[in-house]
């Protein structure tokens, strides 16, 4: 239900200024896919009237694009070899406070040079000490000195892997993103892709931060907490839901519509403002999704 929300939101908030909607397949991570989770989403997708414009981005089709990206910022000395395990890092006295889940702070070990007999583990991109502002249209104005909330951060690592913040950041620019909508759990990746898009003369898009859909203990509703998949024989249902947690209150019972109807009542009604109000949504104790 949380990615519904995610998804949801997104769609909505698309259409309602008659933009284009685009679907993209974060698959870069090899080890971790899921074969056939692609059908399965896309299936899920359109059960819920939730129909995206062109082809399907698949990120794994891209390597070149990300290994084109890389040797720009290393060319541009803007990288740097690192040889730190996880380990190590964790248990550098910048990171004795954190809490279990918290992102680590890279200490800057590696970035005057590289141990030679340590292994090359991975390449990070330099990160300055002033603040990056940005001004998310849900959040409200935002400001991250990535030097003391994350460090120096990978984009490579010492296999070939290009990471995440890299890749959905090259992404965006081939794509023309011109609007993320997200959930607020990756509002601390947002000023990482922003240095990003700086270094590589990128534009920068527009950003709104939904808010996380929470289970009835409070957790962020999603696989590592359990979370069931949505049935999609109750797609109306569902997206009855999914327009409640987004504070978007359809009269009465709307459970008797079809998903198309449904969302085009979402469209015409979309409103951020009642979500400004809401840190965070929550499923009812008896919802079983």
């Amino acid at each position: 239900m949380g990615s519904l929300v995610a998804a949801l939101g997104s769609y909505l908030n698309a259409r309602h200024q008659g933009g284009n909607w685009l679907v993209r397949m974060d698959d870069i991570d090899t080890p971790r896919n899921v074969p056939g989770i692609d059908k399965t989403i896309l299936r899920t997708l359109d059960h819920h009237a939730l129909h995206w414009d062109g082809s399907v981005y698949y990120s794994s089709q891209h390597l070149e694009d990300y290994e084109a990206a890389f040797q720009t910022l290393k060319t541009a000395g803007a990288l740097f070899p690192c040889g730190c395990s996880r380990r190590e890092i964790s248990n550098h006295p910048v990171n004795s406070a954190r809490q279990p889940g918290q992102t680590l702070i890279y200490p800057g070990t590696c970035r005057d040079g590289k141990a030679k007999q340590t292994p090359l583990r991975s390449y990070r991109l330099r990160v300055a000490s002033s603040p990056i502002r940005f001004k998310d249209r849900l959040q409200g104005l935002q400001s991250d000195c990535l030097i003391n909330s994350v460090g120096d951060f990978v984009v490579k690592d010492g296999h070939g892997q290009h990471h995440y913040q890299l890749a959905t950041v090259v992404d965006d620019q081939r794509q023309q993103i011109t609007e993320v909508v997200r959930g607020a759990d990756l509002l601390a990746s947002t000023a990482r892709q922003i240095h990003l898009q700086t270094q590589l003369g990128y534009g920068r898009p527009v950003y709104l931060h939904l808010p996380v859909v929470k289970d009835a203990l409070g957790f962020k509703l999603s696989k590592q907490q359990g979370a069931t998949a949505i049935d999609d024989s109750q797609a109306s249902q569902n997206l009855v839901i999914a327009l409640t947690l987004l504070a978007q209150q359809p009269p009465g019972d709307l459970t008797s519509l079809t998903p198309a109807e449904i969302v085009q009542w979402g469209i015409y009604h979309w409103d951020t403002a009642p979500l400004m109000r809401m840190p965070s949504a929550a499923l009812p104790p008896t919802s079983a999704n």
